[in-house]
C-alpha cells in the first residue's frame, strides 16, 4: 500500500510577523487570563524566569534562594568546564549560607557583602527564615541562548502544533510549552529518559506512541504533538483548570488532585506557596509560573532578542512502507541518502539507520518534497521484491552468566556497546545481573568460546524491545534479587520526583499512604497483593480490617494496612512497581488513540463495559474516570472511555 500526501506543515514568517502574529492572538487576552490566570502574588516569580530566559545565558547563572526566587544573591559567570564550574557553584552557594548563618546569629558589625545580602531579605527578617535560607541557596543557569534558538526552531512546527490543538479545541497558549520542556529541541534527552521537543518519559509515551528499540515516536514532532494534547486533555479532565493541568505534567495527576484535596482549593498560587507533597520540590513548583513566563517572552520576542529568523518551512511527500525495507534500499530507489532521511523521520532509531533492523512496514516516511524526484509510488515500486520482507530482522537472545560484562558480550557478538545498551535499557553503569536475558541484534555469531568462557544461549525471536539510556560505565554480572534489581529501576531520580512517581505521571490513581496508615484501593490490586507488599499474611490485614475470607477488596475503598514490617515508603515503591510493570506491559501492545463518551444504559457494569463492549482494562477505565464509584453506577451518567489501537 502506498499512500502520498502533500503537506505544508509550516508557514515562512519574518520575525515582526511572527510578533504580530503573537500580538493578535494576546487581543484575546480576557480569554487566555480565564484559561491561564497570572495571580499577582506570583508575578515575581514569573519575573525571575523571564529573566532567566532573556538576561542570563548558558554560561552564567543566578545564584539565588529555592523558596523566594526574587532573592537574587548574584550572577555568576561560568567557564565552560564542566568540574570547575561545578566547583564554583559549591563555592558560591556555600559563601552565602555562611553568610546567612552569620546574620541569623548577630546582624551587628556587618561588613558591606553581609550588610548587601540582609537588604536582599530586608531588615525585618527573622532570623528563622534566614536560618532557612541558608538551606535553600540554589543556582540555576541561564536559558537566554537557548531560548532564542528555540524560537528559531519552533518555526518548523508551529502551525502543525496550532492546528492540532486547534482540532482538539484546546488553548493555543499550549503550543508554548516545549519552550519550558526543551526549547523545541527535536533531539532533547533528559538524564532520566524523557525525550523529544514535549520531553515525554518513556512509559507515559508509550500509552499514545510507539516507544520500543526500533522505533520511538517521542522523537517525532508531529507524532508526539498529537500525543502531547491528548494528555494535556487528559490531565485537564482530571484536575478541572489548567494551570493544574499543566502541573500534571510535570509532577503527574493524581499529586495535583491530591494536592487540591489536602488544601481543598484549586487555586494555582495558594497550592504553590503551601502545597508540601514529598516530591512537589524546585522544578513542580515553579513550573507553571515559568510556562507563564515563556508565554510572556514568546509574546513580544523583539523586545528581547531583536530579529528572529524561524526556521524555514518544509514540505513533506509521506509515504507508507507497503514491507519491512532496509532504509538503505529506500534511500537508493528515491536516490539520497539515507542520513538525508534521517532528521525528517527522527522516530527511526539508531538500528534503523546503522542497517541492523529494516523500516517497520505500514511506517510513513517523510522526505522533503524537492528532493523527490519523480512520482513517489513509481520511486517505491523499484525497490527489489527481495528487499520487502515481511517481517522484521528477528533477534538474538543472550542469558547473563556470572563473570559478563557489557563490553565483553558485545566483542563476542560483534556488535557495539551502544546497540546493547540501547537495546536493553541499561543504566548508566551498565549494569547487568545473572539470569538476565539481553536483546541483540541478529548479525553476528558468538565467537568461539575459549576454556574460561561461560556458555550461552540463544533464542531467535522477531519480537521488539524498549530502548534504553546510554551508559558510561560498566559492571560485570552478580546476583541480584528481585527486590535490588526494582531499586536499580525506582531509585534514581529526576528533577524532585524519584523515578517510580515519573513513570505513572498519566496515572491519576492515588497510590500513597495517608496519614492514618490506610490506602485506597486500585483496579488490579488484591488482599494478597498487599500482604505480599508488606511481608504479612492476607489474614492479618482481614483481621485488622473486619473482614470475611473470600471477600474481596473493593475498589475505591480505603484499607487499614499495618506497617510494622515495611515502611510505608518502600511499601509504596513495591506497589508503584507493579503497577508500572503492569502498565507498561499493556502498553507495549496498545495505544490511547481518543477517547469517546459513554452514556451508562440500563443494566451497564463496569466489568461489562471494560470486558465485553470497549474491551480494555478496568484500571484503565479507571484513570479516565478516577472519582467514579463502581458501586454507584446509574442510567444517564456519563463517563470516558479511551480508545486503543493495536501497536
Amino acid at each position: 500500500m502506498f499512500v502520498l500526501t502533500m503537506k505544508s506543515y509550516f508557514v515562512s514568517v519574518s520575525a515582526p510577523v511572527f510578533t504580530g502574529l503573537w500580538l493578535a492572538l494576546l487581543s484575546t487576552a480576557s480569554l487566555a487570563e480565564a484559561h491561564f490566570p497570572r495571580p499577582a502574588e506570583l508575578q515575581p516569580d514569573i519575573d525571575f524566569w523571564v529573566r532567566v530566559y532573556t538576561e542570563v545565558d548558558t554560561r552564567s547563572g543566578f545564584i539565588h534562594d529555592a523558596d523566594q526566587v526574587t532573592v537574587v544573591y548574584e550572577t555568576l559567570p561560568l567557564k565552560g568546564d564542566y568540574h570547575g564550574d561545578r566547583k564554583a557553584m559549591r563555592a558560591a552557594r556555600s559563601r552565602y549560607a555562611k553568610i546567612l548563618r552569620r546574620l541569623a546569629r548577630d546582624r551587628n558589625n556587618l561588613s558591606a557583602e553581609e550588610q548587601r545580602v540582609l537588604d536582599l531579605w530586608g531588615p525585618a527578617t527573622g532570623n528563622k527564615r534566614l536560618l532557612e535560607a541558608a538551606r535553600s541557596v540554589r543556582f540555576q543557569r541561564g536559558q537566554s541562548d537557548r531560548f532564542r534558538r528555540g524560537l528559531a526552531r519552533s518555526g518548523q512546527w508551529n502551525t502543525y502544533i496550532d492546528s492540532v490543538l486547534s482540532e482538539r479545541e484546546l488553548p493555543w497558549e499550549l503550543a508554548i510549552l516545549p519552550h519550558v520542556e526543551s526549547s523545541f529541541n527535536p533531539s532533547a534527552y533528559s538524564r532520566v529518559g524523557a525525550a523529544g521537543i514535549w520531553q515525554f518519559t518513556r512509559s507515559t509515551g508509550r500509552r499514545y506512541l510507539t516507544v520500543d528499540y526500533v522505533v520511538d515516536e517521542r522523537m517525532d514532532p508531529f507524532a508526539a504533538t498529537v500525543a502531547a494534547a491528548q494528555l494535556l486533555e487528559h490531565n485537564y479532565q482530571l484536575t478541572g483548570t489548567w494551570p493544574l493541568a499543566l502541573t500534571a505534567y510535570n509532577h503527574g495527576a493524581s499529586s495535583m488532585r491530591r494536592a487540591t484535596r489536602q488544601l481543598g482549593t484549586t487555586d494555582i498560587a495558594r497550592i504553590v506557596r503551601n502545597y508540601k507533597g514529598r516530591a512537589f520540590g524546585f522544578a513542580s513548583r515553579n513550573f507553571y509560573v515559568s510556562f507563564l513566563a515563556a508565554l510572556e517572552v514568546s509574546s513580544d520576542p523583539e523586545r528581547y532578542f531583536g530579529v528572529v529568523d524561524l526556521a524555514s518551512p518544509v514540505q513533506y511527500a509521506e509515504v507508507e512502507m507497503p514491507a519491512y525495507v532496509p532504509v538503505g534500499a529506500f534511500a537508493r530507489a528515491f536516490d539520497v541518502a539515507p542520513d538525508f532521511l534521517r532528521p525528517h523521520n527522527r522516530a527511526l532509531l539508531e538500528p534503523i539507520w546503522r542497517g541492523k533492523k529494516r523500516v517497520p512496514k505500514g511506517f510513513t516516511l517523510r522526505v522533503p518534497r524537492d528532493a523527490v524526484n519523480g512520482e513517489p509510488d513509481v520511486l517505491l515500486a523499484a525497490i527489489p521484491e527481495e528487499l520487502r520482507f515481511e517481517e522484521q530482522t528477528p533477534d538474538i537472545f543472550h542469558t547473563v552468566v556470572r563473570g559478563d560484562t557489557v563490553s565483553e558480550i558485545a566483542h563476542r557478538y560483534g556488535h557495539s556497546i551502544r546497540d546493547i545498551v540501547a537495546m536493553n535499557g541499561l543504566n548508566r553503569r551498565y549494569q547487568i545481573r545473572i539470569g538476565q536475558v539481553l536483546r541483540l541484534p541478529q548479525e553476528g555469531e558468538p565467537q568461539l568460546a575459549s576454556a574460561s568462557t561461560p556458555p550461552v544461549r540463544l533464542v531467535k525471536v522477531s519480537t521488539a524491545g524498549a530502548q534504553g539510556e546510554l551508559a558510561d560505565a560498566e559492571t560485570p554480572a552478580a546476583d541480584t534479587g528481585a527486590a535490588q534489581a526494582e531499586q536499580t529501576v525506582l531509585g534514581s531520580m529526576a528533577g524532585d520526583q524519584p523515578v517510580a512517581e515519573i513513570q505513572l505521571l498519566a496515572d491519576p490513581s492515588d497510590y500513597t499512604v495517608a496519614s492514618n496508615h490506610t490506602i485506597e484501593v486500585q483496579a488490579s490490586e488484591t488482599l494478597g497483593h498487599y500482604a505480599e507488599w508488606l511481608d504479612l499474611r492476607a489474614s492479618h490485614l482481614r483481621r485488622i480490617n473486619g473482614r470475611r475470607y473470600g471477600r474481596p477488596v473493593v475498589i475505591g475503598q480505603r484499607l487499614k494496612l499495618d506497617f510494622s514490617h515495611v515502611a510505608p515508603e518502600e511499601f509504596e515503591r513495591r506497589r508503584i512497581a507493579y503497577q508500572k510493570n503492569l502498565q507498561q506491559s499493556f502498553f507495549m501492545g496498545w495505544h490511547i488513540r481518543s477517547t469517546r463518551r459513554h452514556l451508562v444504559a440500563e443494566g451497564d457494569s463496569l466489568w461489562e463495559l471494560t470486558h465485553k463492549k470497549y474491551r480494555i482494562p478496568l484500571w484503565l477505565l479507571r484513570q479516565y474516570n478516577p472519582d467514579l464509584d463502581p458501586d454507584r453506577l446509574r442510567p444517564g451518567m456519563e463517563i470516558v472511555v479511551p480508545e486503543l489501537a493495536e501497536v
